[in-house]
């Protein structure tokens, strides 16, 4: 033996130092030279002297006749004819080394064997896989473990559940399975109670309160006054109390929860100078299908009030210590808030007097009164909220799983789902941690079947999602630098299942494409022999208009890509007509019982339906050698979100410009990934690193993380955005110097993701030789001497921040033009109210038109 590996070295037996060098391996692995030398000489052999070769004899040639050499040959060329057949029609393997079956395992017939590097496995293949791997049975026993009880953050039974979800994600068979504690200071329930008081202070009556119910983050205190009802408490709701001459300033405001965000009614009644806010659950928009009940009369639903995800005492960046700073949190409220069940608010509406309200404020025949306000007497009574609680230091615990990718073990796309709830939390934490252990389950077996994913797939449980998704935020919020260049995508799967009727989507523009193809490829669990995409798409409209939608701040995926710059999604089934299955959210009537009854018992169908669009994402995303984003979807969002400013005859040409080089920065970079060898994987990873850095590069760097976490100019918030800015440039008084350096700096921004784009940032043309930023009569001129808003009103200041707009009313062609229709507790718009509200006209576009959201 040891004279063979001497021979194979092309070593003499007399030894002597030899060096070779272990050359890269076409599939990237062993990249590694070694040098060997010996040490000890072995003693020299004297070789024997080879003897002189004899000349061979010449041997007689053999002939053939000239027929048997035609036939030779015939024979040949057929056979070598069969050879070539053979080798075209054999199925690929796999393009990229690497990217198909494991080595010593072997892949099962139909699996993989068909299936391409650039495609997923087939659908019929990857619907047997899920049908044999995600057991119904299983993930309704978790839905039902999950909902057993209240298990709110940093709680007792908090924590026993993250042991079970560790120890199944363990079981699953996945290479590494692991817990992080988190230490945060998290807000307590205190005594709140609502009364009557007389002029000194005495209480008179007290309203009854719903002991479940919970504000988060609320500031603790006193607010006595009397009592001002606002409707949704948008903009628009604001400026009709406005001209009807009812202000707010000194009293309690009374809101109905939908149609925007907790956090965004109260920082409005804030600034409208509302002393405190209740927040109840209207009957009109919790109704259940068909007009059925909704919530109970004493039903108050848990809200949070921070001004977007995350833990407001650290902004930007994570707690490390979990102590409670002195004073009231900077990204909270700065009055009491707390929630009222709907028997409450419908008792204080009765009181009300002064000018009637709007008609579809308040439906008759409830006897409601239909006013506006209560103005407490001289020596008369007023109403009083009392709050306590605050915050006290807590651990979360975060749950994660790794299936390690073969050839970018380094690169990750993650799947998450929130897992807490101080309610019994079946859809808003239940089904999302069952889809998330059993999607686990199965990449691990297919990946035992012979097949593994190229990239590495991160399962993450997160804990805090309750109080604005404490644990996901503060865990990317430590990786400021380094989370865009090392994550591909991130898949949310919080309340994945609300209804079963309508699929919605949630998403950053590079992935529409990808759910696209995803949706082709599965099952629609409404309409047997259909897919997905062939019942959400409906004559004379495109199938985004009716299913995407922009990231919204209560969106599990937002701060991933607002805060990250990383492509985030989150889906989910819904009602027809959403209101109902969004209205248990954060309340004890979030159970299994009303999720089972609400879907008729499609639950096992809907839920295997998410887990396949899912699975199909994370293949598509984990499996190609090239990531499916699309770089000309971040134009085509520029090119949309300017048309307002265009229909309106303002000319800026640096914002255009620096949407131009956007814009044809994705078209070089498409024609450069369609023009270029697929299998090189050099190549492959700088396209890839070109994706990736498109969408972080939307992060404004001219704003601080620390006062402005969410830095993302298309989803982001604060006054750096491009939505905020095209609302400001509608409002009369907006100062002409200000708006000129934020259009720079956006332009600058702009000019950073074409860069990014082109993998070159001197290689996307010079702004200012057209006109842009050193122009001011380009980039600031904006109508004359007069105001900018001379040229008519683009939308409300106060909308500043809101990302794309949101949703208009279900029904109502102008989709997007009320800011204030997303980030909904329940709903993604509601009902169309019946004559309208002040500012629904104006549309900005119709999406039937704009083919999609975007």
């Amino acid at each position: 033996m040891e004279t063979l590996r001497r021979c194979f070295r092309a070593r003499p037996p007399g030894g002597g130092p030899v060096s070779y060098s272990r050359h890269r391996d076409p599939r990237g692995e062993n990249e590694e030279e070694e040098e060997e030398e010996e040490e000890e000489a072995e003693p020299t052999v004297q070789l024997p002297r080879p003897r002189p070769r004899r000349k061979p004899r010449p041997q007689p040639r053999l002939w053939l006749h000239p027929l048997a050499t035609l036939a030779l040959g015939s024979a040949t060329a057929f056979l070598l004819g069969l050879l070539v057949a053979g080798i075209g029609h054999a199925p690929c393997g796999g393009g990229a080394a690497g990217a198909g079956p494991l080595a010593g395992g072997s892949a099962p017939d139909g699996v993989w064997g068909g299936a391409s590097a650039e495609a997923p496995p087939p659908r019929p293949r990857l619907r047997e896989l899920l049908r044999r791997h995600l057991v119904e049975e299983r993930v309704e026993a978790w839905v039902r473990e999950v909902s057993a009880g209240p298990h709110g953050a940093g709680s007792g039974r908090g924590r026993a559940l993250a042991q079970s979800v560790l120890s199944a994600l363990a079981e699953a068979g996945l290479t590494q399975a692991w817990s992080r504690p988190q230490p945060l200071p998290l807000p307590i329930r205190g005594e709140v109670t609502l009364r009557w008081v007389g002029p000194e202070g005495e209480e008179l009556e007290r309203l009854p309160l719903d002991p479940d119910a919970f504000c988060a983050w609320s500031a603790p205190g006193n607010a006595t006054g009397g009592l001002v009802y606002g409707h949704y408490g948008r903009p628009q709701d604001l400026a009709q109390l406005r001209a009807r001459g009812v202000s707010a300033r000194g009293h309690l405001m009374l809101l109905r929860l939908g149609r925007g965000s907790p956090a965004q009614k109260v920082a409005a009644a804030a600034g409208a100078g509302a002393v405190g806010v209740l927040l109840y659950p209207d009957p009109q928009d919790t109704a259940g299908p068909g007009g059925g009940p909704g919530l109970g009369g004493d039903t108050a639903v848990t809200v949070h009030v921070q001004e977007g995800p995350g833990d407001p005492f650290s902004r930007g960046f994570p707690s490390f210590s979990g102590r409670v700073p002195p004073g009231t949190p900077p990204g909270s409220p700065p009055i009491p808030v707390h929630p009222v069940s709907a028997g409450t608010a419908a008792r204080l509406l009765r009181v009300l007097g002064g000018p009637r309200a709007p008609p579809h404020w308040i439906p008759p025949g409830r006897g409601l009164g239909g006013s506006l306000q209560f103005l407490p007497r001289p020596g008369g009574r007023r109403l009083q909220l009392s709050v306590g609680g605050g915050t006290q230091p807590g651990t979360l615990t975060s749950v994660f799983g790794a299936l390690r990718g073969r050839l970018e073990p380094d690169c990750y796309v993650i799947v998450g789902a929130r897992r807490d709830s101080l309610g019994p939390g079946a859809a808003a934490s239940g089904v999302g941690t069952a889809l998330l252990l059993e999607l686990a389950r199965f990449f691990a077996a297919i990946g035992r079947e012979g097949f593994q994913l190229r990239r590495t797939l991160l399962f993450v449980s997160w804990d805090g999602g309750e109080f604005g998704h404490l644990g996901a935020t503060e865990w990317l919020e430590g990786y400021p630098d380094l989370l865009h260049t090392k994550v591909a995508a991130y898949i949310s799967l919080d309340q994945a299942v609300l209804g079963a009727e309508r699929l919605v989507v949630r998403t950053s523009p590079t992935l529409v494409n990808l759910i696209e193809s995803a949706l082709e490829q599965v099952e629609s669990p409404n309409e047997a022999g259909k897919s997905l995409l062939e019942q959400l798409t409906r004559p004379g409209r495109v199938w985004e208009s009716d299913v995407v939608r922009p990231l919204s701040p209560d969106c599990g995926a937002f701060p991933f890509t607002a805060a990250a710059g990383v492509p985030a999604l989150e889906l989910g089934f819904d009602e027809a007509v959403p209101g109902g299955s969004r209205a248990a959210l954060g309340t004890r009537e979030d159970t299994l019982g009303r999720l089972g009854g609400r879907l008729r018992g499609r639950l096992p169908a809907v839920a295997r339906a998410v887990a396949a669009v899912a699975a199909q994402l994370l293949l598509r995303l984990g499996h190609d050698p090239r990531l499916p984003l699309d770089p000309g979807a971040l134009g085509d969002a520029l090119v949309r979100q300017l048309a307002p400013l265009q229909a309106r005859g303002l000319s800026l040409q640096c914002l255009s410009s620096a949407r131009g080089g956007v814009v044809r920065a994705a078209a070089s970079l498409r024609r450069d990934m369609s023009g270029s060898d697929s299998s090189n994987e050099r190549l492959n990873r700088g396209f890839n690193a070109r994706l990736m850095a498109a969408e972080a590069s939307l992060l404004s760097p001219f704003v601080s993380p620390l006062v402005t976490p969410f830095r993302h100019v298309l989803l982001g918030r604060g006054g750096h955005t491009l939505p905020a800015l095209v609302a400001e440039l509608g409002t009369a008084g907006t100062r002409r110097d200000s708006a000129r350096l934020r259009l720079a700096l956006l332009a600058w921004t702009l000019r950073g993701t074409a860069g990014a784009l082109a993998g070159d940032s001197w290689d996307c043309g010079d702004l200012g030789d057209r006109g842009g930023l050193g122009d001011n009569g380009d980039c600031g001129d904006m109508g004359g001497s007069g105001d900018i808003g001379d040229h008519g009103g683009v939308g409300d200041r106060e909308d500043f921040g809101d990302s794309w707009g949101g949703l208009g009313d279900i029904g109502d062609s102008r989709a997007w033009e009320d800011t204030w229709d997303y980030g909904d507790t329940w709903e993604w718009g509601g009902p169309r109210d019946s004559k309208g509200d002040l500012g629904d006209s104006g549309s900005h576009g119709d999406t039937r038109d704009r083919g999609g959201p975007w």
